[in-house]
């Protein structure tokens, strides 16, 4: 229906508006002596990378590789339209609809991963093996990186579910009921399942040893403890505190403790294998500082930019705020900080002025996105469209506006 689309006008829309264009932008052709005068190294790299001589063209865009970048915009483009149909369809509700949802997509999809890592080495589905010889795969991500990344936006969101449920029905008792009582009157069918979900997705991502995605969540999770639990009550509070402190030690009594153990102990060689990564892609940023060379060039471009031992090779950043200023330069940096400045000040309003128990449910959407957030520090998870699309929706779940009825 057409009264389901958003308006244009909503300032979460032109900013997001503003980083389509931004990219569209380094994909036009512009005359030759305009592209040399935005981006002065663009030809010399364009003609490193090329075997045969470059012909002469009167007409010639920003981006150094436009196949690599029109895949770049239809991603973002695509995490963009999951945004806007999933924000017009929660304003006319199925908030908990769509959590349980995710919830029980992510409790699949760890159940898989964790019977692949069981079974099938470097294979995804039991079929199909790895391209690069990188980070093992897990679950249906070739990156166990990645597949962190999805799950850091939906352990949040079904945590948040869970507390929306439980503060809801839950009242302050005597201090005289039994603990039991207490937990029988907290803890309902759906209740149950939606934990045995979060420990499943704990027990998954513990699995995949991303050090990035459990530091993130982590912190993420700690914070919005921390920020949140003045709204709570002493009891609801402490319940809260014991469910987490459950699932996490369920979690843990599930994973493989030794070889969580050598993936911490290894955290100083991947931090030194970051910086390699990181000091090789600064070149890339001041010779393309103004438009970069193109969202989705990061490896075509690390071609001729990468002086490290090249028995490794580069495909991703590592950071995906560096590789963001490699790819897009300022007019990419601006756009997208204009973008996260607004959805962070629309999202905060949001969830000040929701008094509704399902506020919860927004703030562990805000835990996800910002858990992903802190891992894009260290990764570039969200370059999948998977993870883009729930990202899309997460923060369709923090900034909807509720319908008011007339």
């Amino acid at each position: 229906m057409l009264r389901a689309w958003p308006r244009i006008d909503d300032d979460c829309d032109r900013a997001l508006l503003i980083v389509l264009t931004v990219i569209a932008f380094l994909l036009f052709p512009l005359p030759v002596p305009l592209t040399a005068l935005l981006s002065p190294h663009r030809e010399t790299l364009e003609s490193a990378l090329s075997l045969a001589s470059v012909e002469p063209t009167p007409l010639r865009p920003l981006s150094i590789d436009t196949w690599s970048t029109a895949w770049a915009w239809m991603v973002v483009a695509g995490g963009m339209l999951v945004f806007w149909i999933a924000r017009a369809r929660l304003t006319h509700g199925g908030l908990r609809r769509t959590a349980r949802m995710i919830a029980g997509l992510g409790l699949a999809v760890s159940l898989l991963g964790i019977m692949q890592a069981a079974t099938a080495g470097r294979y995804v589905y039991w079929r199909f093996a790895a391209e690069f010889q990188g980070a093992n795969p897990f679950g249906p991500f070739f990156n166990r990186n990645h597949f962190a990344t999805w799950i850091i936006m939906a352990l949040p969101l079904c945590l948040g579910y869970m507390a929306a449920r439980t503060t809801g029905r839950t009242v302050e008792q005597p201090d005289h009921v039994a603990m039991r009582t207490r937990v029988a009157q907290a803890i309902d069918p759906r209740t149950a399942w939606l934990m045995t979900a979060a420990i499943i997705m704990l027990v998954a991502l513990l699995l995949s040893l991303s050090r990035s995605g459990m530091l993130a969540l982590g912190v993420s999770g700690a914070l919005t403890m921390l920020l949140s639990g003045r709204a709570l009550g002493k009891q609801q509070r402490r319940g809260l505190l014991i469910t987490a402190g459950i699932i996490a030690l369920v979690g843990l009594a599930w994973a493989d403790i030794p070889a969580l153990r050598g993936r911490i102990a290894g955290t100083a060689t991947g931090l030194a294998d970051r910086f390699t990564i990181w000091h090789d892609t600064m070149p890339i940023v001041r010779d393309f500082w103004l438009t970069g060379t193109g969202p989705g060039t990061y490896q075509e471009t690390m071609f001729v930019y990468q002086r490290a031992d090249r028995t490794v090779f580069f495909n991703q950043a590592h950071n995906h705020y560096l590789q963001v200023a490699a790819e897009g330069g300022l007019l990419l940096i601006a756009a997208v900080s204009f973008a996260l400045v607004t959805l962070i000040r629309v999202g905060r309003d949001r969830i000040a002025h929701d008094t509704s128990g399902m506020v919860w449910i927004r703030i562990g959407a805000a835990c996800g996105l910002f858990a992903v957030a802190l891992q894009s520090v260290w990764e570039t998870g969200l370059v999948m469209p998977a993870n883009a699309a729930l990202a899309g929706v997460l923060a369709a779940i923090v900034v909807h506006r509720k319908h008011e009825k007339a």
